[in-house]
């Protein structure tokens, strides 16, 4: 199993650029806050964190709002193409009756992203948390293929396998643990929901069958084959022990 283990600085072998991001607070017509976010470079983005301090610290209001977007991760998402923009909803809170409260955060926005060509952009300690993000959802789905190619040999019953997934959830979904340390939920949770839905095979027959296990193998292989090849590479920017 590998887990990153480290937040050292991954930025020596990527190349920065300056200014091709830029984010802009606004409000729609309902009052909710949105983020625009614009690539103003040449090269498609990527991938791309924010980060937006609370205005007010307080015991309530001391969390920044983090938003990440990265389709070395999310295999559905698209690009951010040259000169065109994107928005993000911004986390709010509502009073009693349904009314937004408003001016949870302010400006500056503080960004960073990674282009096409593998070149980096934007604030060193958002970068460092985008890598760290794509090396803790590998470490996750090689952890599912190990778990699924194990209970294929020993053929264990679907209330334990699903039980051992969602043991795997809680794992990283504690409320102490940064967005990207929680990112491989989503893995284990996808798989939770297919193993309850599988249908009910004779009594007797092996659980999980055959093949469920080599499809979902397959699967989590292309998100693996996707997240060591992406750019720049984790080989040479993330700490990662065995």
């Amino acid at each position: 199993m590998k887990t990153v283990i480290s937040l050292a600085s991954i930025l020596v072998f990527a190349f920065s650029l300056d200014a091709q991001i830029t984010a802009t607070l606004s409000h729609l017509p309902n009052r909710l806050p949105e983020i625009r976010i614009r690539n103003n470079s040449a090269i498609a983005l990527t991938a791309v964190a924010i980060r937006m301090n609370p205005v007010a610290r307080s015991a309530e209001n001391n969390v920044a709002f983090v938003d990440f977007f990265d389709t070395a991760i999310d295999t559905r998402a698209k690009p951010l193409p040259p000169k065109e923009e994107r928005t993000v909803p911004v986390t709010i809170r509502f009073r009693p009756g349904g009314q937004p409260i408003e001016g949870l955060f302010e400006e500056p926005i503080v960004t960073a992203g990674i282009l096409a060509n593998g070149t980096t952009t934007g604030d060193a300690a958002l970068l460092t948390r985008l890598i760290v993000r794509r090396g803790n959802q590998l470490a996750a789905v090689e952890m599912a293929m190990e778990m699924l190619s194990d209970a294929g040999r020993r053929n264990i019953p679907r209330d334990q396998l699903i039980e051992q997934f969602k043991k795997m959830v809680k794992s990283v979904s504690h409320w102490y643990l940064p967005p990207e340390q929680q990112v491989g939920s989503s893995v284990y949770q996808s798989i939770v929901g297919k193993l309850i839905n599988l249908p009910e095979e004779p009594v007797g027959s092996p659980f999980p069958p055959s093949t469920f296990v080599a499809q979902e193998t397959a699967m989590l292989n292309r998100q693996r084959v996707t997240l060591m090849e992406s750019q720049p590479s984790l080989a040479d920017v993330a700490f990662i022990g065995r």
